[in-house]
């Protein structure tokens, strides 16, 4: 372009006269819950995660797939290694998740290792005795 010429200018015309665009709606603000999951059940889920993608997706999958009021509960040992992990839950879900954890008098964490374990399980990608 030669020194001195006008560029070619794109103008876009805003509708409806307003003057400033709506801002996209938030989300609803997610309950952050920190878990601990038993070695077998991260690295089964990790492995699976690669093949599928979010990990976070697949734990919300196990929570809303697997009956947390009646199934049986894993056993978290003490002496047990476990990996940390965050994920952000539905404000409903979390509080579901702590009513369940509450009326079974166990923490969310064995909630959460529980509904991993048999949606694993139900994947036949691990088997529970």
């Amino acid at each position: 372009m030669a020194k001195g010429t006008k560029k070619d200018v794109i103008r876009l015309q805003r509708q409806n006269g307003s003057r400033r665009a709506k801002a996209p709606s938030k989300r609803p603000a997610l309950k952050k819950l920190v878990i601990r999951l038993l070695p077998g059940l991260n690295e089964h889920l990790r492995a699976e995660m690669r093949y599928r993608g979010d990990l976070q997706a697949m734990i919300l999958e196990a929570i809303n797939s697997v009956d947390l009021k009646n199934v049986r509960l894993v056993e978290l040992i003490s002496e047990t290694r476990m990996s940390t992990t965050m994920i952000g839950l539905a404000p409903a879900i979390h509080a579901h998740l702590k009513n369940l954890a509450k009326a079974r008098s166990a923490s969310m964490n064995v909630m959460v290792n529980t509904a991993v374990a048999h949606w694993l399980a139900g994947k036949k990608l691990i088997r529970l005795v």
